[in-house]
Formats: structure tokens, C-alpha cells, sequence
């Protein structure tokens, strides 16, 4: 979505944000409201080693993340295999910050939380940037959200991160304990104005109110779960003092943690603070190459050794959804293996890879019927797209039953000719 002026925001938010930022970097701001948003994509370093982006679609590094990638267009990632194998993910380049203050502040293996997770890219992104033996646990507290966030997951493939859906307090009540937290808080979402109009209706400076008391309910009830010396990352998709500045005050000031200095390149074009001299990044549109993005890291008062270990008798409080390689389904006579014994790397190896070509690929993915090759094993395989699983299927020899799942399936009917996002490096 573009915007001719500020006539097309509201009064209040442009009251306060160009106060707020000052008139040389609220005009960038509006310039860069008028630009079409960045395109771009994250490599997953389980899946795509030896791949890069297609040189036809002119890659460029997002600088703050090393997976991360610009594109020159959007391709319709619907319709490549590749997406759906979890071998990328189409993730907002401005997110990807979150690798660089992993990559800063954790140097040995940890537990993670990530509160409030879905559809999944801050979690992939942190999982990628953890140091090796590190587990991370991926929450969503609304029902429908947390089915996309096991999806995408499940997708990514580590047996490493486990999914819940719980509120905080459900955690609150737990005796889990957890070195690093990140709260990607509910926001008023004034970050995401150019891509969603919807965003935009739905402003209003009471629901910037209601925004800042529930965020600071969200860090206080969770408080507790974060291991003494421990590391919280808050962060939202909006500007405005009230959610971001005066939140991290708050939470120095009321809970005592010490807010963390962030590296940053002179040209990442990264902004500090708007207000204050607390230690904070901002990336605005028209200055920052992506969307609004607001992230600070805070340290916990005192000090313990990380622990990556997790307790499994603490997780059976949590209502998990998806949590390593699911067991086999018993059907009848028959034990019929779950997609995550296809998808998960550590047990990508003990299903027969049998891999299709674009048309049936694509027709598996959309769970319509498909003819697997004729030197293909009897009984059930992993269907793969270029030696990368999609998903599960039982070959009967003329036909095969196709069991990917009805709710992931691709419904459009249009199938384009058949594409590249990822290329082999050269």
C-alpha cells in the first residue's frame, strides 16, 4: 500500500510520531511509505546448505543476518516446493535483527521461550542464531495461530523447539526457568501501516493505551520464568513512545534489569532512541531497509550458569503441540508414520526418499492424487521435491495414498510453470 501524505494516517499517530522523530526523519519516514516493501527470505541453515537465491532474482544480504536475503520481486512461494519443505521462509527483513542480538549476547548453549511465537519466523530466526544444544520453546496463546506456528516448525525441522499453546500464566505457573526470554508483545501495529491497511482503520490512541498496560502484564507475569542474569528481548511493530521507550523504562526502573547496549553498522542505518537515552533500536521505514521494528535486550539481576535442559515433567503442565518426531499412528493393522518422521532432520533418513517431479510435487501439496515413480519402494515413503521431503505418503504401486495434511494443503487450482527461488552456489 503507498500513501500520497500523511493525510492518509491518522491525525494523532502523525501528531505524535513526527514529534516524535523530528521533521527530517518523518519525511524519510513518509518517503519511504510511498516505496513498495522490501521482499525477503531466510535461509534455513538445517535444509539449505549449498543453496542461495536464484541470481535472476539480484540477492542481497540483509547486512544484520547472514541467512537473511533481499529479493528484487515476490515470487509466488505458494507454488515452490522448496517453501513448503521448510528449506526458507519468507520473513521480514527488519525481524531478522533478532539473529544479530543472539548472536551478541548468547554464547553457549541456553533454553529459550518465545512467548508469543506465531506464524513462526522470530522462532526459526532464533533457533538458527543459538549456539549448538540449545532448546527453545515456541508459544502461541490463541488456538487458531498456534495450528501456524506448529506448521511452520514442524517444517523447519529441528526436534529442538517445542510448541505450546498456553497464556503466560499457564507458564507463570510452571517452575520452568529459562535464560532467554523474547516477548514479541501484542502492539497497536503502527510498523506494518504499508503493508496492511487494516492496520491503519484499527489505530487509535486508546488501543496504544490498552496496548502499553497489556504489554507490561505480559513482561510482569513471565518475570519470573527468566533465570537470574538472564536475557529478556522485548520487542513490537510500532513506534510510539508509549510501547516502546516507556515500556523499557518501566521495566528497568520496576523490575530492575539493566537494558543492554546493541551493536550496530553506521550503515545498517539502524535508529537509537526517539526519546530518552536508554539503549533501544528503532528501524523506520524510508531510513531502515524493511519494516517498523522496535527491539531491546534487558539483563535480569544476577547470575547463574545457562541450562539448556528443560523439564519434561514441568512441560506435561503446558499443552504441547509439537515436540520432535510424533510416534506412529495406529490404523487397523497398519502403523502409519507422522510427517515429522519426513520433515524432522533428525529422522529424515528413516523413510525411502522418493522424489517427484514439479506437476506432482505440487499435486502431493495440494493432497491430490499422485503416481510416484515406477522403481519407487512399496509402502510408505517421504515424497521429496530436488532430495527435500515434503511429507508422507503410502505407495500401493499403481497409485499412491497421498497423507499430507488436509489443513496445510495449497487450495488454488493455478499451477504456474515451474520455478526457482533457490539455486545451487556457485
Amino acid at each position: 500500500m503507498n500513501f500520497e501524505s500523511e493525510t492518509s494516517l491518522p491525525d494523532k499517530f502523525v501528531a505524535h510520531i513526527r514529534e516524535l522523530m523530528g521533521e527530517d526523519r518523518f519525511g524519510a519516514f513518509l518517503e519511504g511509505m510511498k516505496q513498495p516493501a522490501p521482499v525477503s527470505i531466510r535461509l534455513n541453515p538445517l535444509k539449505a546448505q549449498g543453496l542461495r537465491p536464484c541470481a535472476n532474482m539480484q540477492p542481497q544480504q540483509v547486512e544484520w543476518c547472514k541467512q537473511g536475503w533481499y529479493l528484487n520481486a515476490r515470487p509466488q512461494f505458494t507454488f515452490d516446493p522448496l517453501f513448503h519443505a521448510g528449506v526458507y521462509y519468507v520473513q521480514e527483513a527488519s525481524s531478522m535483527f533478532l539473529d544479530h542480538v543472539l548472536r551478541t549476547f548468547v554464547h553457549q548453549p541456553v533454553s529459550m521461550l518465545d512467548l508469543c511465537a506465531a506464524p513462526g519466523g522470530k522462532t526459526t530466526c532464533a533457533f538458527s542464531a543459538l549456539p549448538e544444544g540449545s532448546r527453545l520453546m515456541s508459544n502461541e496463546p490463541l488456538h487458531a495461530r498456534a495450528q501456524i506456528l506448529k506448521e511452520n516448525v514442524i517444517k523447519f525441522g529441528s526436534p529442538d523447539i517445542i510448541v505450546t499453546n498456553n497464556y503466560v500464566a499457564d507458564y507463570a505457573r510452571t517452575p520452568l526457568l529459562f535464560d532467554v526470554i523474547l516477548t514479541d508483545v501484542p502492539c497497536s501495529g503502527e510498523g506494518m501501516f504499508r503493508k496492511d491497511a487494516d492496520a491503519i482503520g484499527e489505530w487509535s490512541s486508546q488501543n496504544v493505551e490498552k496496548c502499553q498496560r497489556l504489554q507490561r502484564e505480559i513482561v510482569a507475569d513471565i518475570w519470573p520464568c527468566l533465570r537470574p542474569g538472564g536475557l529478556l528481548i522485548y520487542s513490537t511493530c510500532t513506534f510510539n513512545r508509549f510501547e516502546d521507550e516507556d515500556n523499557i523504562a518501566w521495566i528497568s526502573q520496576e523490575l530492575g534489569a539493566e537494558a543492554l547496549e546493541i551493536p550496530v553498522e553506521s550503515g545498517w542505518n539502524v535508529v537509537g532512541p526517539l526519546t530518552g537515552n536508554l539503549p533501544v533500536c528503532h528501524f523506520i521505514p524510508g531510513i531502515t531497509r524493511g519494516e517498523g521494528l522496535f527491539m531491546a535486550a534487558l539483563r535480569k539481576p544476577g547470575c547463574s550458569e545457562p541450562n539448556p535442559n528443560l523439564s519434561e515433567s514441568a512441560m506435561k503442565r503446558l499443552r504441547v503441540l509439537a515436540h520432535g518426531v510424533e510416534t506412529d499412528k495406529v490404523k487397523g493393522k497398519n502403523r502409519v508414520p507422522d510427517i515429522t518422521k519426513a520433515l524432522m532432520t533428525s529422522h529424515d533418513d528413516e523413510l525411502p526418499l522418493v522424489n517427484v517431479d514439479y506437476q506432482q510435487a505440487i499435486a502431493y501439496l495440494s493432497h491430490n492424487a499422485i503416481t510416484l515413480p515406477q522403481n519407487a519402494p512399496r509402502g510408505y515413503v517421504a515424497v521429496g521435491y530436488e532430495d527435500h521431503a515434503l511429507g508422507v505418503a503410502k505407495n500401493i504401486g499403481n497409485r499412491a495414498n497421498n497423507l499430507y495434511p488436509q489443513e496445510w494443503r495449497v487450495k488454488s487450482t493455478h499451477v504456474p510453470e515451474p520455478f526457482h527461488v533457490l539455486e545451487p552456489c556457485r
